[in-house]
C-alpha cells in the first residue's frame, strides 16, 4: 500500500483518518504545519518498515530520510507545584507489540488504589502506531490525566518538563516485534536517556514457554527491573510467566486480567509468592526423595 497523506486542521482529526483508512496497526511516519494547517504522512506496518529500510523520506521526496515532529499533548497539565517538589519517579513499561503495555499504563494511572492520590502523568513514547497515540490520548481524556507525546528524541526533554507537576511518570515505550532490532536499541536510547526507577516488561501469559524466556532475557539486556503478566484471564491456569520470574529473582508488582479500565489490575504478589513455595515444596520433596 503506498505512502498516505492527510491533510486538515486538527491532528486528532487526521490521526482517525490514517487509522480508518490504514488499520489500527497504521504508523506515523511526519508531521508538519502548525495547529489549523496539519500534514501527516503514514503508511501501514509493512510500508513503514520498507521505508524506513530504505533512509527514505517520509513525504516520498528525494534527499535524505525525513524527521518526524512533535504533534501535541493530550490532556489537562497541573501547575501547581510546591516550592521544594522533587522530581517525579518514573516507571517504564516495555514489551512486544499486543503485550497489553497501553491498556495496562491507563489501568494503573486510572485507579484510585495503585498510587493513593498521588498525581499521575502519562509519557507516551509509542507514537510509531496511530493506535497507541489514540488509545493513551482516549485513556487520558476521560480520567483527566496528563499526557505528553515524544516523536523524536529532542521533544523528551520539553515532554519531561510538561509532566514536572506530577508525582509518578508512567512512560508507555515502543513495543514492535522480537526481531526489530533497530527498534530496540531505539528502546535502549530512551531509557538511557529517562532513567526510570523502574522498567517493567509487560507479557501476555500464555506465550510459548521457550520464547517467553528468550523475551524475558532479551528484555533483561535492554534494562528490565520488573514483570508484569497481562491478559491473565485469558488463561487463568498458566504460571509459566511467575515461574520465570521466581527462577530469575525478578519482582512483579501487578498483573492485568481484563479490558476494563482501571478495574482490571491488581497486585501480583500473591500469585507470585505461592508460585516461589510451590517450588520450594517441589524442590523439599525432591531432597526428600534421593535422601
Amino acid at each position: 500500500m503506498p505512502l498516505k497523506t492527510y491533510r486538515g486542521a486538527s491532528m486528532g482529526q487526521l490521526l482517525a483518518q490514517a487509522q480508518a483508512e490504514l488499520g489500527p496497526e497504521a504508523v506515523v511516519l511526519q508531521v508538519k504545519g502548525s495547529a489549523g494547517a496539519m500534514e501527516l504522512f503514514a503508511a501501514d506496518p509493512e510500508t513503514a518498515d520498507a521505508l524506513q529500510r530504505m533512509g527514505g523520506p517520509a513525504d516520498g521526496r528525494t534527499g535524505g530520510r525525513a524527521n518526524r515532529r512533535k504533534v501535541a499533548t493530550t490532556g489537562p497539565t497541573s501547575t501547581k507545584q510546591s516550592e521544594d517538589r522533587r522530581s517525579p519517579i518514573c516507571l517504564a513499561f516495555i514489551g512486544p507489540t499486543g503485550a497489553g503495555k497501553t491498556t495496562t499504563v491507563a489501568k494503573l494511572a486510572a485507579h484510585p488504589r495503585v498510587f493513593q492520590g498521588r498525581k499521575v502523568g502519562l509519557l507516551n513514547l509509542d507514537t510509531y502506531r496511530v493506535g497507541a497515540i489514540e488509545q493513551l490520548g482516549t485513556y487520558a481524556a476521560l480520567e483527566g490525566t496528563p499526557v505528553a507525546s515524544v516523536y523524536e528524541p529532542a521533544d523528551l526533554r520539553a515532554a519531561l518538563k510538561q509532566l514536572a507537576g506530577c508525582d509518578i511518570i508512567l512512560a508507555d515505550c515502543p513495543g514492535r516485534g522480537p526481531r526489530a532490532e533497530r527498534d530496540h536499541e531505539a528502546v535502549r536510547r530512551i531509557l538511557a536517556e529517562l532513567r526510570p526507577a523502574e522498567v517493567h516488561l509487560v507479557l501476555p501469559v500464555g506465550m510459548q514457554p521457550q520464547l517467553l524466556r528468550r523475551t524475558v532475557e532479551h528484555h533483561r539486556r535492554l534494562g528490565a527491573t520488573h514483570l508484569l503478566a497481562s491478559k491473565v484471564d485469558e488463561m487463568p491456569d498458566d504460571w509459566i510467566l511467575f515461574d520465570i520470574a521466581a527462577d530469575l529473582g525478578l519482582p512483579m508488582r501487578w498483573l492485568s486480567d481484563g479490558q476494563r479500565v482501571p478495574e482490571d489490575i491488581r497486585a501480583a504478589t500473591a500469585r507470585l509468592e505461592a508460585t516461589k513455595a510451590g517450588r520450594a515444596g517441589r524442590r523439599a520433596r525432591l531432597i526428600e526423595g534421593v535422601a
